[in-house]
């Protein structure tokens, strides 16, 4: 009596459908004169990849809001069932009670067994699968959520982890940049003391030269003029 359960795409996943997961295809219930005037059936198929957002945008709420009604179309039974009557309802409009009175007249003319209690128990068996769906696309939605939030944590723990290493390595390359420059400048200090120790040695050797040549020459003098 009942088609396939939903078979629906995931809200939060990319689901890959395999040789063996063919779409549900939908019965309609032949048409009949006696019945309300149906809207046209939505010809919207549920996305391979819905749209990303955070919030609930305007775009994203009817996209959603198709995906259950294509998935609730999906699921009708074949004949005249809930289905055909909630769509003779919404197709006018109108809650008021006449409209319910007149549907329920004109869906017995369309098959005599439909009673208050058999609309009620299928639409009962439409509320669950439909709970269902949304029970599942929840867990979906969490699920991916959790490993994206996970992954975003550990790639922020990474990079922290990463920043503070550098930073320590940082912290030592200052340090050993500032002996240096220490080291630089007693370097300076020590090679200006040794270069004016050497510089006061050229000049007294200089003149320790002189004073001894000149001493030299006074007494090569005096042989020569005195001897």
């Amino acid at each position: 009596m009942a088609k396939e359960k939903f078979n629906w795409k995931g809200l939060f996943i990319n689901d890959e459908t395999s040789e063996g997961e063919k779409p549900i295809e939908t019965t309609s219930a032949p048409p009949s004169s006696n019945s309300f005037p149906e809207s046209g059936k939505s010809g919207s198929k549920f996305p391979v990849h819905p749209p990303k957002a955070t919030l609930v945008s305007d775009s994203v709420l009817t996209t959603i809001i198709e995906m259950y009604e294509s998935g609730f179309e999906s699921l009708n039974k074949p004949g005249y069932d809930f289905y055909e009557f909630f769509k003779a309802i919404k197709a006018v409009g109108s809650n008021d009670p006449s409209v319910y009175k007149m549907a329920f007249t004109m869906a017995q003319g369309v098959d005599s067994n439909v009673s208050k209690n058999s609309l009620l128990t299928q639409a009962d068996f439409y509320i669950k699968e439909i709970e269902k769906v949304h029970k599942q696309y929840q867990n979906q939605g969490s699920s991916k959520k959790s490993k994206i939030l996970s992954t975003q944590k550990n790639r922020k723990d990474t990079l922290n982890t990463e920043i503070s290493d550098l930073e320590k390595k940082l912290i030592e390359i200052q340090n050993q940049i500032s002996v240096k420059k220490d080291l630089l400048q007693s370097v300076d200090a020590d090679m200006i003391s040794e270069v004016s120790e050497i510089d006061q040695k050229i000049v007294a050797n200089d003149k320790a030269r002189s004073k001894i040549l000149e001493t030299i020459s006074a007494v090569v003098e005096g042989i020569k003029n005195n001897i």
